[in-house]
């Protein structure tokens, strides 16, 4: 069973990513990270409440799944693991 906190995130995601469809082909990449950023709460209460870990595999596959859409809407701006810090 999904958690509310799960199911608004899920949904909120799923919107998110079709409002910011457009705003990738324009490449208007600060207005996306704007969007994306709104999701900020849903994201603090779905770890606040929802083991993401849980015991019930499938339940954990469709958590990681969801983790794993929201943070390829971020990759799609840029990865900022790939910065390398400026020598100097």
């Amino acid at each position: 069973m999904l958690e509310s906190a799960e199911q608004q995130l899920a949904q909120a995601v799923t919107a998110k990513a079709e409002q910011v469809a457009p705003l990738f082909a324009e490449r208007r990449y600060t207005d996306v990270l704007a969007t994306l950023a709104e999701l900020g709460p849903l994201v603090d209460r779905f770890f606040d409440e929802v083991m993401v870990m849980a015991d019930d595999v499938a339940v954990r596959n469709n958590r990681l799944a969801l983790l794993a859409q929201l943070r390829g809407l971020f990759l799609q701006v840029a990865d900022i693991s790939l910065l390398v810090p400026a020598k100097g």
